[in-house]
This record gives C-alpha cells, sequence and structure tokens, in this order.
C-alpha cells in the first residue's frame, strides 16, 4: 500500500484540564477548562514558515527560526525558569551540568527573552510571570507540552496545531512502526531505492528507548518509540538517495575493534520514507549495532556511509552525543575499543 506523505490521517484527541492559575506566586483554583481536539482526514496544514516538531505521539508546529535541543526542564542554580536567549524547542535527553554558589535572596526578577517549547511540563496549567510573559501546559494524550511567550496570540496558535499522531506525522513518520524494534527485520520490498522514479521527498523518522512496556528480562527484542522527525525535500532528498544507492554492498562500519562486536542490532533506528514518482520505499539506517550497521531498502543491503549520515544526522536528528560508529561517519576514524 502507497504511504504518501500528502495526505495523512491524524486525530487530535486532546483534553486539557487547567487545574490552578498562578500569578505572581499565588495560586488561585477554579480556572478549569478543556481544550477540544479536531480530527480530520489530513494532516493539519503546515502553516507558511512554520515546521513540525514530533515527540512519541504528539506532533505540533513552531516558526521554523526557533532553534532545537535537548535537556526538557531546565532549572537555574538558584531553581528558577530558565531564561532563553533565542527562541526554542527542547525534547528529553541530554545531561545537565549543575553548578553550586550562593543564590540572592530575595529571588530576582525574572526577565524572558525568548519563547520556548518543551515536550514536558510539571502538570497542566498557566504560570503568569512578573515581567509579563506567561508559561503554559497542556496535556496531549500522555505528552505535556509546555509553551513560555509573551504572546498569547502565538501561543494560542502553537496550542492550535499540536495533536496526537493517529497514522502518521506531518513528516509522515508513525508512532509506532512494525520494523522499529530492536531485532534485525527487512522493510517490505517495494523494488528498492533503484526504482522509486523521481524522488519527491524523504522522511527522516527517528527511534530510540522501549516503546509502551520496558523490555522483558530475557532480551526478547521490543518496540522502539518515536523521538523525532524532519523532512527533506528538492535537491537535498534526491542526493541522500543516489548517495545511498551509490554506497558501497554489505554492512558497516563496525565499532573499531572487531573482538567486541555482538549481535544486538542496538536500541536506536532510523527509518527514511522515501517519497518517489513511481513507488515508495522504506529505507532502514542501522548505527546503534557492531554487525548489522548500514542500510536496508528491502532489496540491497549497503554499507552506511559519512556522505549519507551527515544529511541524515542533522537538525532536530544531530546526535547529544557519538558512539563509535556515528564517530567513524560524522567525524573520523576513531583508535581501537580497549
Amino acid at each position: 500500500m502507497r504511504f504518501t506523505m500528502r495526505g495523512i490521517a491524524v486525530a487530535a484527541l486532546a483534553a486539557v484540564g487547567v487545574a490552578a492559575l498562578v500569578v505572581g506566586g499565588n495560586v488561585v483554583l477554579g480556572q478549569g477548562r478543556t481544550v477540544i481536539g479536531f480530527q480530520a482526514s489530513e494532516t493539519s496544514p503546515l502553516e507558511p514558515g512554520w515546521r513540525w516538531e514530533t515527540h512519541q505521539i504528539v506532533q505540533v508546529q513552531v516558526p521554523d527560526s526557533w532553534k532545537r535541543s535537548v535537556g526538557v526542564g531546565l532549572k537555574s542554580s538558584c531553581g528558577l525558569d530558565t531564561v532563553e536567549p533565542n527562541p526554542i524547542v527542547r525534547r528529553p535527553g541530554g545531561a545537565v551540568v549543575k553548578s553550586l554558589h550562593v543564590c540572592p535572596t530575595p529571588k530576582p526578577k525574572q526577565r524572558h527573552v525568548s519563547p520556548s517549547l518543551e515536550f514536558a511540563g510539571d502538570r497542566p496549567g498557566i504560570v503568569r510571570y512578573a515581567d509579563g510573559w506567561t508559561k503554559e501546559t497542556r496535556r496531549f494524550g500522555p505528552q505535556l507540552i509546555t509553551v513560555t511567550s509573551a504572546d498569547d496570540a502565538l501561543r494560542a496558535r502553537i496550542f492550535a496545531t499540536a495533536a496526537v499522531i493517529i497514522v502518521a506525522d506531518g513528516n509522515g513518520c508513525e508512532p509506532a512502526s512494525p520494523i522499529a524494534r530492536n531485532e534485525i527485520l527487512r522493510p517490505p520490498a517495494q523494488g528498492g531505492l533503484t526504482t522509486v522514479g523521481a524522488v519527491e521527498s524523504v522522511g527522516v523518522c527517528r527511534y530510540e528507548h522501549p516503546r509502551g512496556t520496558p523490555p522483558r528480562s530475557d532480551g526478547a527484542p521490543y518496540e522502539l518509540a518515536l523521538q523525532a522527525s524532519s523532512r527533506l525535500t528538492g535537491d537535498v532528498a534526491r542526493q541522500l538517495v543516489r548517495d545511498l544507492v551509490a554506497a558501497p554492498p554489505g554492512t558497516g562500519p563496525t565499532v573499531t575493534d572487531q573482538r567486541v562486536c555482538a549481535d544486538d542490532p542496538g536500541g536506536e533506528i532510523i527509518i527514511l520514507r522515501v517519497e518517489g514518482s513511481e513507488h515508495d520505499q522504506d529505507v532502514i539506517y542501522r548505527y546503534a549495532g557492531c554487525k548489522h550497521n548500514g542500510t536496508d531498502d528491502g532489496a540491497t543491503l549497503r554499507r552506511a556511509t559519512s556522505a549519507t549520515a551527515k544529511v541524515v544526522f542533522a537538525g532536530v536528528h544531530q546526535p547529544d552525543g557519538y558512539g563509535n560508529v556515528l564517530t567513524q561517519l560524522l567525524i573520523g576514524r576513531p583508535g581501537p575499543v580497549l
């Protein structure tokens, strides 16, 4: 069955109960409301100059100029909310470094500079800051989303695009893919990359961490959760597919010391959803294991290369840490594993 990024069904099943309004440190109860979600036959139209951001089973739109990073729920050393220097989207991941120093008493007034969105939050609610900014948290399915902004209209506009993903997100990525698992599976062979025709776009879907219930203790394979997605178009998408096809056949790279190789394929995977004029093709991009790294379009196994990795692991997919294989692909060959 042909998948298409032009008409993907989603539904927003969001009901948010805002339990309290915090104004100047005083909690005012009874400010409850419900946000009614939408249900549409197609993905909510992408606003001009905006992009999709996805984490697990929820997607939302933000202005395309906003930066991306990890480390949600950041707090300053003195317990104040972090003041962002630039508009940013934060998602879970990365390490937070804390330093010890004497905090002023009373706490200084916060002066916000730039808006932000986080795929996290303490609980649904609204915080009004003394400088006129507002932090609002809403629940969409199991996911909390927090937007901090001085512009009420911008905040409402962002929340209006948020939705629980039912089939696939605006970049064509499924929250649960049958081939995004911690085991060696091959994508359905629709003819492979050499027969897709003219490349129209490539959805880049990154899956990590167990999805749903924790993995069994006996080492049985488990589903991986969608962490982020993006979409490549134009010359970038066409060049990526050419580079994928041009990669040497086989598997690799492996870690720099063959003796440490194991059969575990690793708990991370990229699925590339190539949309072509003749047919569409899923491609699995493995990089977190040892023996089984490389790409698979259902017809041919090929090695992962620096040319393809530097396009795939960019933007929202830029690693916050580098394992042995990603170091080889993105930086250079590391020394042997001891």
